[in-house]
C-alpha cells in the first residue's frame, strides 16, 4: 500500500503534458499559440492560395476588355485553279474565293502569308463589365473565406489552449488532493499504531488515497488527450506543445469585448456571394444581345503563280511564293444575333436569378445564426463571470473546513470520513476556482468569435493591458 502514492505521482508525470514532459514546440502563451496556428495551419494556407487564384481570375475577366489580336504566318503548297495563292482560313484574315482559272492539278506552287488581324465586340462591353463585377465579388468572397478560416483556426487554437490549461488545473488539484490524502494516511497510520484509532480508519484512509490517485490518472489522461487536440489545432499534429497558462489564472473577470457582429467574416462572405450571384445574373441577361465585331486586318501575300491574265499579268512573287510581297488590308463590321438563343438565355437567366435569391436567403440565415451565437455567448459570459465571483467563497470555506476537520480528527472529535469528505470538497473547490477563471476567458472568446474580431480579446493578454 505504501507504493501506491508514488505510482500515482509517476502516472501523473507521464500523462500530464506541459508539466513533466519535454516539449517539441513552445512553451507558448495563448497569444503565441494562436500566432503559430495562423502561420502554420494548412487550412489557412489552402484558403490563402485559393484567394490568390480568385484574384488572378479578376485579371482574366478584365482581359476580356481588350480586343482580340492575332498574328498569323502561313506557308502552303497547292493549286491555283480557284484563286491564285489560295490560303487556309486564319483568325481575322478575310477569306477569298473566285472563278476557276484552270482545270489541272499540275498548276501548283508555294504560297505565303504574314498578317495581323484584330476584332472587338463593341456590344459585349456590358456583359464583360458584369463578368468583371462577378469576378471582383468572387475575389471578395475568397478573401472573406480566408478571414473565416483564420477566425476558425484562431478560435480553435485559443479554445483548445484554454481547454488544456483548464484540464491541467484539474490535474494539479487532483495531485494536491493526493498529497493531502497521503498526509491523512500517515496521520491515521500513526494513530492506529498508537491504538488511538481503530484499524478501519487506516483502511478508509488507504481507500481514499487510492481513489485520489485514480483521479490523478484520469485527469492526466484527459489533459494528454487535450494536448493532442491542441497540437492539431495549431497545425502541428504529432508534436508536444508546451503551454504557459498561469497568467490567465491571475484575472478573474477580464474587460468586456465588442458586442456587435458586423465584422464577422461569415456575414461578409455571404454578402460577397450574394453580390457575385447578382453580377452573374446581369451577365447572363446580356448574353442575348447582338454581337457587333469591329474587325480589321493587315497582311502581305506571296504566290508562286501568276494571276493568269494575258494583259498586265503580274509575275510570281520572289522566291516562287515563299516571300510575301503583296500588301493588303481590310476593315469592317460583323453583326451576329443568335435569334433562337432567347429560349436558352431566358432559362439561364431564371437559373441565375434563383441562385441570387438563394444567396440572399443564405446571407439572412448567416446573419441570424451569428446574432443567435452572439446572444448565447453573452449569456455564457455573464454566467461565467458570476461563477468566477462565487468560487473564491467556496474555496475559502472548503480550505477552512478541511483544516478544521483534520484538527478535529487529531483531537479525536471527528471521524476519518469527515476528513475525507472535507478533502474531496477542497479538491473540487480548487479545481472549480481555477476552471472558473479559465471559463471567463473561454466565454469572452466565444463573444469575440461571434463578433468576428479577436483583436480586443487578445489585447487583454498583452503586457500592460488593464
Amino acid at each position: 500500500m505504501k507504493a501506491l502514492p508514488q505510482a500515482g505521482v509517476l502516472a501523473f508525470a507521464i500523462l500530464v503534458p506541459g508539466l513533466a514532459r519535454a516539449q517539441d514546440l513552445g512553451p507558448f502563451d495563448l497569444y503565441d499559440a494562436v500566432a503559430y496556428a495562423l502561420a502554420h495551419h494548412p487550412a489557412v494556407q489552402a484558403r490563402t492560395a485559393e484567394a490568390a487564384a480568385q484574384k488572378a481570375g479578376v485579371d482574366v475577366a478584365r482581359a476580356a476588355y481588350l480586343p482580340q489580336l492575332d498574328a498569323s504566318l502561313q506557308v502552303i503548297a497547292g493549286t491555283g485553279n480557284v484563286l491564285r495563292g489560295a490560303l487556309f482560313p486564319m483568325a481575322d484574315i478575310p477569306s477569298v474565293s473566285g472563278p476557276p482559272l484552270g482545270r489541272g492539278l499540275s498548276d501548283a506552287s508555294f504560297g505565303t502569308l504574314a498578317g495581323v488581324g484584330a476584332s472587338w465586340n463593341a456590344l459585349g462591353l456590358p456583359e464583360q463589365i458584369a463578368q468583371v463585377d462577378a469576378a471582383l465579388a468572387g475575389e471578395q468572397e475568397a478573401q472573406a473565406q480566408v478571414a473565416v478560416e483564420r477566425l476558425a483556426v484562431a478560435y480553435g487554437a485559443a479554445d483548445q489552449f484554454l481547454d488544456l490549461v483548464s484540464r491541467e488545473q484539474i490535474a494539479r488539484a487532483a495531485n494536491a488532493n493526493v498529497d493531502r490524502a497521503r498526509t491523512l494516511a500517515r496521520i491515521v497510520d500513526t494513530l492506529v499504531a498508537q491504538q488511538l484509532r481503530p484499524g478501519a480508519d487506516a483502511s478508509r484512509a488507504q481507500a481514499e488515497l487510492a481513489l485520489a490517485v485514480t483521479q490523478v490518472i484520469r485527469a492526466g489522461q484527459s489533459a494528454a488527450v487535450s494536448q493532442v487536440a491542441l497540437a492539431r489545432a495549431l497545425g502541428a499534429a504529432g508534436h508536444t506543445i508546451g503551454v504557459r497558462g498561469d497568467a490567465l489564472l491571475l484575472v478573474r473577470s477580464a474587460a468586456g469585448v465588442a458586442t456587435q457582429g458586423t465584422k464577422n467574416p461569415l456575414v461578409l462572405q455571404a454578402a460577397a456571394a450574394e453580390r457575385a450571384a447578382n453580377a452573374r445574373h446581369r451577365a447572363v441577361r446580356w448574353q442575348y444581345a447582338p454581337r457587333l465585331d469591329l474587325v480589321a486586318s493587315l497582311w502581305t501575300r506571296g504566290s508562286g503563280l501568276s494571276n493568269g491574265t494575258s494583259t498586265g499579268a503580274l509575275p510570281p512573287t520572289p522566291a516562287d511564293g515563299l516571300l510575301p510581297d503583296t500588301p493588303n488590308w481590310a476593315a469592317g463590321l460583323v453583326l451576329t444575333w443568335p435569334a433562337l438563343e432567347i429560349v436558352a438565355t431566358h432559362a439561364r437567366s431564371r437559373a441565375a436569378a434563383a441562385r441570387g435569391e438563394a444567396a440572399h436567403a443564405r446571407r439572412s440565415d448567416v446573419e441570424q445564426a451569428i446574432q443567435s451565437q452572439l446572444d448565447a455567448a453573452r449569456k455564457s459570459l455573464a454566467a461565467a463571470q458570476q461563477v468566477a465571483a462565487n468560487t473564491p467563497v467556496a474555496l475559502a470555506a472548503a480550505r477552512a473546513a478541511e483544516s478544521q476537520a483534520t484538527a478535529r480528527y487529531r483531537a479525536g472529535l471527528a471521524t476519518v470520513v469527515e476528513v475525507a469528505e472535507a478533502q474531496r470538497l477542497l479538491a473540487e473547490a480548487e479545481a472549480e476556482d481555477a476552471v472558473a477563471r479559465i471559463d471567463v476567458w473561454r466565454a469572452q472568446l466565444l463573444v469575440a468569435r461571434a463578433v468576428g474580431d479577436l483583436d480586443p480579446f487578445f489585447a487583454q493578454l498583452r503586457p500592460g493591458a488593464g
